[in-house]
């Protein structure tokens, strides 16, 4: 027995040797400002659930260097004054159908605006699950940002949300659910400006906006990032079914 676990642990070692992970949480805001903010409503929160879903189709396994394949992990919650967990990081494409399932079954709530918490639900559910180097995890928070003040933030403020993430090396893409969303927060958000520049997830008839773009642009960017390579060493690798340790297939 003890040998068969040996030959398990160590094949999927050497599996995941040739895979380079990684994990993609996807925080998007339902909250008031969204959802009402025009006509029909929810307008906007269909926009950026549509968006998600793009995304999400774009998240397939590619050649990256060293003859190493890039894989992918992904899940996704969506907040207002409450967080609510869409899925958990999943192993892409295996888990797409299911993933894009649930993001299109999001009802808005429609109440205040956590963005704070949101983020540090995010952080940890990237740090819970995936590829164990947290310089290949990313949050895309898509928000409109609001609101500016006069509202209390409970997990200790958007900017003490945004330094977490980068205390732990995790990169944060802002993406601006327009129009009149708030640039200097969604500036504090993002890891620095190549993070932010003018990402937008949603686009309105009379002002529109090719949100393809952004999404090309953002897997471009983490693509052509230099990612750490996990290496064979001593120690656990996890709990069996980590998709960080899965087998591309």
């Amino acid at each position: 027995m003890k040998l068969a676990n040996f030959l398990f642990t160590f094949l999927l070692q050497v599996c995941f040797l040739w895979n380079c992970p990684v994990d993609l949480f996807f925080v998007l805001d339902t909250s008031e400002s969204v959802a009402l903010r025009v006509k029909p409503f929810g307008e906007l929160v269909a926009q950026v659930k549509t968006f998600t879903n793009q995304f999400i189709d774009k998240l397939t396994d590619r050649y990256y260097r060293c003859d190493r394949n890039l894989v992918w992990n992904a899940g996704a919650l969506h907040y207002s004054d409450e967080v609510v967990l869409i899925k958990g990081l999943d192993r892409m494409p295996a888990g797409r159908d299911d993933l894009k399932s649930r993001v299109s079954a999001v009802d808005y709530i429609g109440k205040g605006t956590y963005t704070d918490c949101a983020i540090k639900r995010g952080i940890e559910e990237l740090l819970i699950r995936g590829s164990h180097q947290k310089e290949n995890k990313y949050l895309i928070v898509v928000t409109d940002g609001h609101p500016l003040e006069g509202y209390k933030e409970p997990c200790g403020g958007l900017e003490d949300a945004a330094n977490e993430a980068k205390h732990l090396g995790i990169k944060v893409f802002s993406i601006a659910i327009s129009p009149d969303h708030l640039e200097p927060r969604l500036s504090v958000i993002a890891t620095d400006n190549n993070y932010r520049r003018n990402f937008t997830a949603t686009s309105l008839v009379q002002s529109p906006v090719d949100t393809e773009s952004t999404i090309e642009t953002i897997i471009d960017m983490i693509v052509s990032i230099p990612l750490l390579f996990p290496a064979i060493a001593p120690g656990p690798l996890g709990p069996p079914g980590d998709p960080g340790y899965e087998v591309s297939k």
